[in-house]
């Protein structure tokens, strides 16, 4: 139950931010919208998993190292598909590769398969039945192994920081 509380007051402090006013009727509003959007993810989180609020605070600062290096890795894969799109013979040679994933929690193999698809050039296709593996479409795998170890230690390392 705390879970539910912690997500839905952040939901509720995030649509404060997109809604550009902080006040506490926005704050209500978003909290509000925040129970509604998490009640149908219930099975995704793992509401019974015993959490204290300073495990959540915690987290932030693992949060906010998570999503810059999101945002770095997008810049990066951006800048490697516009100069492969941008070249008049595209040299590319596109593949699916299976990458091991560590963790079985649904919640960090939903932020790695979902990381995967925010950056450019990478698409999570499935996930196998065991959970062990994501199927990773890409814009070029010439070198499989190298991909599959960038994603593993690159991404997969922070999102196991951020959310386990």
């Amino acid at each position: 139950m705390k879970q539910y509380v912690i997500y839905s007051v952040t939901l509720g402090i995030a649509w404060c931010f997109l809604h550009g006013a902080i006040n506490l009727p926005n704050f209500l509003v978003g909290l509000v919208l925040g129970f509604l959007v998490i009640r149908p993810f219930r099975e995704l989180y793992d509401f019974d998993e015993q959490a204290t609020y300073s495990d959540f605070i915690r987290r932030i600062p693992k949060l906010g190292k998570y999503l810059s290096i999101l945002m770095v890795e997008i810049i990066k894969a951006s800048i490697v598909v516009a100069k492969i799109v941008l070249q008049p013979k595209m040299n590319i040679n596109p593949g699916i590769i299976a990458v091991p994933v560590r963790t079985t929690k649904d919640v960090s193999i939903t932020a790695i398969a979902n990381t995967i698809t925010l950056t450019p050039g990478t698409l999570t296709i499935d996930v196998s039945d065991d959970r062990s593996a994501l199927y990773v479409h890409s814009i070029d795998v010439s070198d499989p192994k190298g991909l599959s170890d960038s994603i593993r230690d690159d991404l997969e390392e922070y999102v196991l920081e951020a959310f386990e």
